[in-house]
């Protein structure tokens, strides 16, 4: 006996209620999410489509931010059979290095990483930051609330050429944790302010200037594309004030960046903590390399 095909189902119908948006917590701008295929997308935001008013999600591709992308909520979320057994389409991917921020609210250090996305950073920018935590988390450093609220918030205002970028971060400390510990606070804010000169005045400010300062090691190339990247963020500023343009530009900026990393060499050591003491060397052989001398006065 065969039996007769189901009806289809009944279309949901929306009328605007805001009952009807999603109640999932993690369905807040910023949030990083993993598609069940592997991609890495973030969450832009939620609205509704406009023909039925049902609930979107709004995201990007982090391989394309400039491309939005708009899902209906229910699918953006449900269940797709997959090899590995039933998973979610869309899963939070919070990354592992970020626990150590655990006693905030995500969406406070969500709207503390946007900061960082501004187009004209290019150096400063959210990638120097999650590389921080990124670095701390795999060589085995443990960063307490006040070191790990300084590495959110020490580079949260930034204007190329600024000198008072690290007191304003520091004054931003105490805005995004309020609720937080006023030690804690305190001390959060002196680190930033200790990265204006890379010089630790306060417990455990050492651990976060080595951290800043991780890039300086990297292998040629990347250290190459870091300094481009750092131009390419002081360009307008550099150019007006100079009156310089094209190759000669270029050239002032790398005369100005190996004078400033070759001071920075003449202390005994660029880091500071044993995490990093395999740093050292290629830290010192990039600048040198660039112009600047590696040697220290010590």
């Amino acid at each position: 006996m065969t039996l007769p095909p189901e009806p289809p189902a009944t279309p949901a119908e929306f009328h605007g209620d805001p009952a009807e948006l999603p109640g999932d917590p993690n369905l807040i701008a910023g949030m990083p999410y993993r598609h069940h295929k592997g991609g890495a997308y973030a969450v832009v935001g939620i609205g509704r489509l406009e023909a039925d008013l049902a609930p979107a999600v709004v995201y990007r591709a982090m391989r394309d931010p400039a491309l939005l992308w708009v899902r209906r909520a229910d699918v953006f979320t449900e269940p797709v059979a997959t090899p590995r057994g039933e998973v979610p389409r869309f899963a939070p991917d919070w990354p592992a290095a970020l626990a150590c921020l655990d006693f905030l609210p995500r969406k406070t250090v969500l709207d503390v990483l946007a900061l960082y996305d501004t187009p004209y950073r290019h150096y400063h920018g959210r990638r120097h930051v999650l590389e921080m935590f990124e670095v701390a988390h795999a060589r085995g450093v443990a960063l307490d609330p006040a070191q790990a609220l300084a590495v959110l918030c020490h580079d949260a205002v930034y204007v190329p050429g600024c000198e008072h970028n690290e007191p304003a971060s520091a004054a931003l400390v105490e805005t995004v944790a309020p609720e937080v510990d006023r030690t804690v606070l305190g001390r959060a804010a002196q680190i930033v302010r200790d990265t204006r000169t890379h010089t630790p005045t306060i417990d455990g400010a050492d651990t976060v200037l080595d951290l800043d300062l991780f890039r300086l090691a990297a292998p040629p190339d990347v250290f190459d594309a870091h300094s481009a990247d750092v131009f390419a963020e002081n360009r307008a500023m550099l150019a007006a004030r100079t009156g310089l343009h094209g190759d000669a530009l270029l050239a002032e900026f790398g005369r100005r960046r190996a004078a400033f990393l070759g001071e920075l060499a003449q202390r005994p050591r660029l880091f500071l903590t044993p995490p990093f003491a395999d740093c050292e060397a290629p830290a010192r052989a990039n600048i040198v390399r660039i112009g600047g001398s590696g040697v220290s006065r010590a």
